[in-house]
């Protein structure tokens, strides 16, 4: 699993504990909302918007160094693109659910840290 790592969130706030710590809000309230699309739109088989949203969701995982989870929506966001390897989609959408979930209770933890 990947770890949480705040450093890039640190010096895009140049350290300031109140807006990582808004950031990482963000990133719990939004992150949801574009998994459910993601899940939406390939249900519906709306192949491009299904990779909009995937790129929306990038640097999200960026800015607390979730690169895996990044790199699960980089390749939806491709296949959904292209409208290639769509039989590949829904196994990436259940890693990306899956490690986003797992990290939910620990990014929290470090909001909390912030505090």
């Amino acid at each position: 699993m990947t770890k949480i790592d705040l450093s890039y969130l640190a010096g895009v706030t140049d350290g300031d504990k109140e807006i990582m710590g808004e950031m990482i809000d963000l990133i719990l309230e939004e992150t949801p909302i574009h998994l459910q699309n993601i899940v939406e739109f390939m249900e519906n088989k709306e192949w491009k918007k299904l990779g909009a949203e995937a790129h929306k969701v990038k640097p999200l995982f960026l800015y607390v160094g979730l690169t895996e989870l990044k790199d699960l929506a980089q390749e939806i966001e491709q296949f959904g693109k292209t409208e290639e390897n769509l039989d590949q989609i829904p196994s990436l959408i259940e890693k990306l659910e899956l490690g986003f979930n797992e990290i939910q209770s620990k990014l929290t933890d470090q909001k909390e840290l912030l505090a």
